[in-house]
């Protein structure tokens, strides 16, 4: 599904990240759309400290954080990286909710595709949507591939 009016050509399409490899669909789809249009991907990956890390005597290295989340990153992204060597990559990690960093890489895309597990109702409910949350606060068109 995608949803969204174009706008001028930016040259780069924004990709949702998981730390997991249920992003493979998202990403392939992401990484054909930059080969056909010339473009840049920029994989997004957004985190968030986790609430308990804010409890008193709780002691936590944010730079190691950052890093192991940048990791997670690069190591999702291998393989398609491979499959398309001339395509250009921006791994862009963000402490941001996965949402908002999407909603604003997205000011400066052609495209974003995200990743969309297809949840019932009361889990969405429950849990919330990144990919529904992307779509109604995208800059620009969105592209929900499947996840199987």
């Amino acid at each position: 599904m995608i949803r969204g009016e174009r706008g001028p050509v930016r040259g780069e399409i924004v990709v949702g990240v998981e730390d997991s490899p249920d992003c493979a669909p998202a990403l392939a789809y992401a990484f054909e759309q930059a080969r056909l249009r010339g473009s840049t991907v920029r994989a997004v990956h957004g985190w968030q400290l986790p609430v308990h890390v804010y409890s008193p005597g709780f002691v936590y290295d944010l730079d190691d954080i950052k890093n192991r989340q940048l990791k997670a990153v690069t190591e999702t992204i291998i393989a398609v990286r491979k499959e398309h060597p001339d395509v250009i990559v921006v791994e862009d990690v963000r402490q941001q909710h996965p949402v908002e960093a999407l909603t604003e890489a997205s000011k400066q895309a052609d495209l974003v595709v995200v990743g969309s597990h297809g949840a019932n109702a009361l889990e969405r409910a429950l849990l919330g949507s990144v990919s529904r949350g992307v779509l109604h606060h995208a800059h620009c068109p969105v592209a929900v591939v499947p996840i199987a």
